[in-house]
């Protein structure tokens, strides 16, 4: 279903890289959402985003104008990649959270994330080390333990009386 579904996606965007690019960086987080409400960790998995979403617009306001956070078509904001970020965030999740997946479909989400982190590059809308810098963002939000978003889960399952959130 998930690799129909990125099937689908390449399909139905213009052959364009940078829309193809940005369409993934939009399904690829849906199915994540989906693998995590299907396993309870919905919370978890929005609360990660939440943080995700944080860690990269900081940055980019924080630096501004500055070299780092200079885009190569001469745009600013650049540091680092919030779609690469979010499509890694996500395939993490996914080969996380869909563990009764086949090894194919989780690498074809992998793949999907590495095609959007590329398509910034080629597109000149991110440099190499900013596209690198929000695959590891990503990367780490998705898989590394951040304290209070597990329990937050289980309290929220308790007050709703033991329905998955």
């Amino acid at each position: 279903m998930i690799v129909v579904l990125l099937a689908l996606t390449v399909l139905a965007t213009v052959p364009d890289n940078q829309r193809m690019g940005s369409a993934l960086q939009v399904v690829l987080p849906l199915i994540a959402l989906g693998c995590a409400a299907t396993g309870g960790k919905t919370v978890e998995s929005v609360g990660r985003f939440a943080v995700l979403q944080v860690g990269v617009k900081g940055p980019k306001h924080l630096f501004g104008e500055r070299r780092i956070s200079q885009r190569p078509d001469g745009g600013n904001n650049g540091f680092p990649s919030g779609h690469t970020a979010v499509a890694t965030f996500a395939a993490a999740q996914i080969v996380r959270h869909c563990a009764g997946l086949h090894p194919v479909t989780k690498a074809a989400a992998v793949a999907a994330a590495a095609f959007t982190g590329g398509s910034r590059i080629e597109s000149g809308r991110h440099s190499l080390w900013q596209t690198m810098a929000g695959a590891a963002w990503g990367w780490a939000i998705a898989c590394l333990p951040l304290a209070g978003f597990r329990g937050a889960g289980r309290w929220i399952r308790r007050v709703r009386g033991g329905r998955h959130v």
